[in-house]
Formats: structure tokens, sequence, C-alpha cells
């Protein structure tokens, strides 16, 4: 120890200032090699993990391909059961006259049948919209059955929200009910 001590006294002090910038900067260096190592692995990772997810994702594309498929076609399909016309009005007016034909095909008399239009509603991925349909009828019970199972054998999608019976002569009754139709608006 002493003669480290010794041999440090004996040297110059700008020799040894010199000496001890340069580890320094030696040290520095061997830092700054280090982190650019370490930027250089995280980058590599990085990259090596887009990677497998592109790869994950370009395996996965067959899949959704045919699950896009799959929908649009059930969209056609749905799309088959739906009114379609330029104006809610044009579609009102198709649907009032398949419900009056199937009225009158059953034996019903038909005292009103109103859609109210109302301006629909969308939903979010299409633009389906319904119309509010109070029909007003009389006749038997029968026909009443015969008209409903008409309405839901038909190519076209309504929902009966209500309805009403009330007896009205000794064999007829007064039939009241809301129907909702669904329908898309082609463009013009």
């Amino acid at each position: 120890m002493n003669q480290l001590i010794m041999l440090l006294k004996g040297l110059d002090r700008k020799i040894l200032f010199l000496a001890l910038a340069g580890l320094l900067l030696l040290l520095n260096l061997g830092r700054l090699s280090l982190q650019a190592y370490s930027n250089q692995v995280a980058e590599v990772e990085e990259k090596q993990n887009l990677l497998a997810q592109y790869q994950e994702t370009v395996n996965q594309l067959p899949a959704l391909k045919k699950r896009v498929a799959r929908l649009e076609q059930k969209s056609n399909k749905m799309d088959k059961y739906l009114f379609s016309g330029s104006s809610e009005e044009e579609v009102s007016s198709a649907m009032q006259i398949m419900l009056q034909e199937q009225v009158t095909k059953v034996g019903l008399e038909p005292e009103s049948i109103r859609p109210m239009v109302s301006g629909g509603t969308k939903t979010a991925t299409r633009d389906y919209h319904e119309i509010s349909i109070k029909i007003r009828l009389s006749g038997t019970l029968s026909q009443f059955v015969d008209f409903i199972s008409q309405l839901y054998r038909s190519d076209k999608l309504f929902q009966v929200e209500s309805f009403t019976l009330k007896p009205y002569k000794k064999s007829e009754m007064k039939i009241f009910i809301d129907l909702k139709g669904y329908y898309t608006l082609k463009n013009a």
C-alpha cells in the first residue's frame, strides 16, 4: 500500500488526471455500447412479437374469410324477409297491400289497416327499419287463426305486438292487432 502511495506521489498530476479521464472515458464508452446493444435487443424482440402477431393473424385469415362469407349469406337471407323500397311511404303501402290480401284471402272483413309511418329506427350495423301497423278486423276465431298462420308462413317478416279479441254478434268477433313490419331502404 505504501508503495502505491509512493508511486502516485512520484507521478505527475497531469498524467494522473489524464489517465483518470481516459479511464472514465473508456468506462463511459462501455456503458454507451451496452445501452445501444440493449436497445437493439429490445427492437429485435419487438419486431419478433410483431411478426408473431402477423403470423397468427395470417393463420386466422381463412377462418375470418369463411366467417365473413357466412355473415354475408345470413345478411342476404335476412334481406329476403324484409320489405324494401325507396321510401318509407312506399314500403308501408306495400305492407298494407300484402296484409289486405291476406285478410281477404282468409275471409276476414277489414275495417282498417293503418301503417304508422314514423321515420323508422336504425340498427348499429345496417339500415333496418320498422313500421307499426294497426289492424281492425271482424270475423270468426278460425278465420283469425288462419290469418295469423298465413302471416307467419309468408316470406316477409312481421311481429305481432299485441292483439285483442272482442265478441261481436253471435259467432263473430272484433279483432284489434298491432304489428311491426321490418324493411330496408334502397338507395335512390
